[in-house]
Formats: structure tokens, sequence, C-alpha cells
């Protein structure tokens, strides 16, 4: 994999975490309990922002 093909990936799945962010931070009241809900948009959050700056040094 060359490193053209390595950053777009990454900024995929850059993406693909803040979309899931965005639709944990939607599901605030559901029946997925508070620290949990939390901990999975820290992570995503987190798992994006990693992607962005890998995607940044290629």
């Amino acid at each position: 994999m060359n490193k053209q093909n390595e950053t777009v990936l990454l900024e995929h799945l850059a993406d693909t975490f803040e979309t899931k962010l965005r639709k944990a931070d939607r599901s605030i009241g559901t029946d997925i309990p508070g620290p949990y809900r939390e901990g999975r948009m820290d992570a995503f959050g987190w798992a994006a922002t990693y992607c962005r700056l890998l995607a940044e040094r290629k």
C-alpha cells in the first residue's frame, strides 16, 4: 500500500469515527447508560483524532 492510499484510508476511518461520534452524541436519553455512552464518545473522538494526525504525517 502506498502512502497516498494510506492517507485516503486514514481520512476515511477518521470520517467514519466522527460519524459514529455524532450518532453516539444523539443517543442521549436512550437506553444506553450514561458512563458507557460517554466512554464510547471519547473512544470515537480519540480514534478520529488519531487517524487525522496519522494522515497528516503521511
